[in-house]
């Protein structure tokens, strides 16, 4: 290892050498700063450790207020993948350069803390024995209790709570809770709890029948242009949406370039400001992938994985699950990760050339307890 002295002397050699327009930015703490503002989070955690300056830029709170409305830069770099029957997880770390921590409350009280969802870096939790939400950074080591709602509670399983949190349109988040109340009639009833004010509010709509919309599906909701998006958990070729700001529920069925009763699974994903359906056909041994382009104008197929060609070189694994699915900043850096016979691999989807494209082996469960849910591990610098 050099002396400090060396270092120092090293660096100002390398500044020497540098060219007078180079020189000019370096020297400038504002051009300097839009210049780091626009690099991914692993970036800056090397670039903190280059001087103190540029470390006091990084983590300058107007600094951090402005990256946070650029949440595209940090794409998933981890996964929290929930082991079946038992409130265990193992973490899963997609990029080695950005570690991968636990949401602080489980390193409380791991056997009383469920993980509901994640969204664009926050965590939602639930605490069993509690009976109370949580809300968590896991990349600032931040996490926050959340008041119980003064509101009669719906016919529901916690988990049909969701997070709504977009940094490029606000520092608040909000929690959305769904559900059915019967008062001699039924009444949809939606819950909303707002980081900004800090309090529970309520919205309720007469129906003429039990909806099963607010029960089927809306636990495993996803958060996409200011909706909480679903499909119905018995008929998944329908798609729901819960409008947040006009708190309104929609369904429509799904319209694909595919017959939608050709597949046997179907599943929602989000990932960097997009919102993506996976379908699965394991008869022909097809993944398709379609992107929404609005709630209007519907689907449209964005990728398609030949599971038979891209198992053939491995006759004894088999596939089980796709875990997640996360859009690069180039089209050729997407990929998916899969569950295989107990292990979790990485498969490039966006390789035009399906030759290149290859299974990457980057975790092993235990062969005892199959996997359940995941959620992805965003780095984040958002306050709660």
């Amino acid at each position: 290892m050099k002396p400090a002295a060396n270092i120092m002397e090293s660096t100002a050699v390398v500044s020497l050498e540098l060219n007078p327009s180079t020189q000019i930015v370096i020297s400038n703490d504002d051009l300097l700063t839009e210049i780091l503002i626009r690099l991914p989070l692993v970036s800056l955690h090397v670039f903190k450790s280059i001087s103190k300056r540029w470390c006091t830029l990084i983590t300058n709170p107007s600094f951090t207020y402005r990256r946070t409305q650029n949440p595209s830069l940090d794409p998933a770099s981890g996964l929290f993948i929930r082991r079946r029957y038992v409130s265990e997880y193992d973490v899963v770390p997609l990029d080695t350069r950005i570690p991968v921590p636990l949401p602080t409350p489980f390193t409380l009280d791991s056997n009383k803390v469920e993980i509901l969802q994640s969204c664009n870096g926050l965590i939602l939790c639930h605490n069993i024995k509690l009976d109370k939400f949580i809300v968590c950074n896991p990349s600032m080591k931040q996490f926050k209790t959340i008041p119980q709602s003064p509101y009669e509670k719906p016919d529901r399983h916690p988990g049909g709570s969701r997070i709504a949190f977009d940094p490029s349109k606000s520092t608040h988040y909000k929690i959305v809770c769904a559900g059915l109340i019967f008062n001699f009639r039924y009444f949809g009833q939606i819950q909303i709890y707002s980081s900004k004010t800090c309090e529970w509010s309520v919205t309720c709509h007469q129906l003429e029948q039990y909806d099963h919309r607010y029960t089927r599906g809306f636990n495993h909701g996803v958060y996409w242009n200011d909706a909480i998006h679903w499909l119905d958990t018995e008929n998944s070729n329908w798609h729901s949406m819960l409008d947040i700001t006009e708190r309104s529920l929609k369904t429509r069925p799904q319209t694909l370039a595919n017959n939608c009763h050709a597949y046997d699974d179907k599943k929602l994903f989000d990932s960097r400001g997009c919102l993506l359906l996976l379908c699965s056909q394991k008869y022909l041994q097809q993944l398709h992938i379609y992107e929404m382009s609005g709630w209007r104008s519907g689907w449209s197929l964005k990728y398609n994985v030949n599971l038979k060609e891209l198992l053939m070189p491995f006759p004894n694994t088999y596939y089980s699950r796709v875990q997640s699915i996360v859009i690069g900043d180039k089209d050729v850096d997407s990929f998916l990760v899969m569950e295989m016979c107990g292990k979790i691999v990485r498969y490039n989807i966006g390789l035009k050339n399906a030759l290149l494209a290859t299974l990457l082996k980057i975790y092993e469960l235990d062969s005892v307890i199959d996997s359940s849910d995941s959620f992805q591990f965003i780095a984040s610098v958002a306050a709660l």
